[in-house]
């Protein structure tokens, strides 16, 4: 496969929701309603925090699960939901459209500046926060600076802030470190050749799905609304067909949990800790707000 073309590959993330199954003890990964319930308590947890603090705060709403279950996804294998939704524009314009009526903005903005900054240093925490930093499988170290009622939500619900973000960021970027292998795999290889050639009948030149997603907004740019959508719609019912006969997606999810053990062995130790971690979190989500603690 030529360079440029794995180079593309290396945004597509194969791999599974929770990278669990790569510990030593392998555990049941989470389900999509699982993580919907760590995300809802840590809202939960802010809200009481900022409320102890002097201030509201409102847990977003969920996103419909049909808007939402597809838009993370960089190959789509969903005929009738492409048919529907494209690659999600519309989604995506809908949840941009409601950012300035978010009850949380409209709060902060309705509070006079001292009572602002009072709010902000609350919500996320000052200069004096503590810099988190983590190395990176691949390389590279990434930092996070979240404090304030955040912050403390992130403890209550995960334990020690600081374990839980270098764990969390080995477990969740894996994927540079198999995926160059994986894309050479000719069974990988083969089925990536007959997406694209699937994909050239349909009047659509592509060698990959990152392809389509980089040319997309400018494919798009310029369109009116129902237009856009309509080109949307025809290649991405183009795509999702095309990973269907090709058998695309089917043949990474096959391959993924050959290399990704492979790329995760040095990391058991620390993998295997992530998944106590996170079901542990679990555990406390389920209970009131004022019960959980790590």
């Amino acid at each position: 496969m030529p360079l440029r073309r794995r180079a593309a590959w290396a945004a597509w993330a194969v791999l599974c929701a929770s990278l669990t199954s790569c510990a030593q003890e392998p555990a049941r990964e989470l389900t999509a309603a699982e993580h919907a319930e760590l995300e809802r308590a840590e809202h939960l947890l802010v809200r009481r925090c900022m409320a102890a603090a002097g201030f509201r705060y409102h847990p977003p709403a969920a996103p419909a699960g049909d808007d939402a279950r597809h838009l993370s996804l960089l190959v789509l294998d969903d005929i009738a939901w492409a048919r529907r939704n494209g690659y999600g524009g519309r989604i995506q314009q809908k949840v941009l459209a409601a950012r300035p009526h978010d009850p949380n903005r409209l709060y902060r903005d309705s509070l006079d500046p001292a009572r602002r900054e009072r709010y902000d240093l609350a919500l996320g925490g000052g200069r004096d926060t503590k810099v988190l930093s983590a190395r990176l499988p691949g390389g590279g170290t990434i930092n996070n600076a979240l404090g304030g009622c955040r912050g403390t939500a992130k403890d209550r619900l995960y334990g020690d802030r600081a374990t839980w973000f270098r764990l969390d960021k080995i477990a969740s970027n894996l994927q540079p470190l198999y995926l160059p292998e994986l894309t050479k795999d000719p069974r990988f290889v083969t089925a990536l050749t007959a997406w694209s050639a699937c994909m050239r009948r349909g009047g659509h030149a592509y060698a990959s799905p990152p392809e389509i997603r980089a040319a997309l907004p400018g494919l798009t740019a310029g369109l009116k609304p129902d237009d856009a959508h309509a080109a949307e719609v025809r290649l991405a019912v183009t795509e999702a067909t095309c990973a269907r006969s090709s058998g695309l997606p089917g043949t990474a999810r096959a391959l993924q949990p050959h290399y990704l053990a492979k790329a995760a062995r040095p990391y058991a130790e620390e993998l295997a800790e992530h998944g106590r971690m996170l079901r542990a979190a679990l555990d406390r989500a389920r209970r009131p707000p004022e019960e959980i603690a790590p």
